[in-house]
């Protein structure tokens, strides 16, 4: 089971709140550092993380 999986799971179960502060606090984790990043390579990994999770936010999002 991935982490998307268990973060809808326990979303649906009740505790979305929770879910989305903690995805949302790694999405601004990742915007922040991509902001001050100077190694290319590194920031195309970054983006792809923050596409990833942040389409993964608003499936999760999309249900409540």
């Amino acid at each position: 089971m991935t982490r998307f999986e268990r973060d809808l799971k326990d979303a649906l179960e009740g505790n979305e709140i929770e879910v989305l502060e903690r995805r949302k606090a790694e999405l601004d984790r990742i915007y922040k550092e991509g902001k001050c990043c100077r190694n290319e390579f590194r920031l195309q990994c970054l983006a792809q993380d923050y596409v990833r999770l942040k389409r993964e936010y608003d499936e999760i999002d999309s249900h409540f």
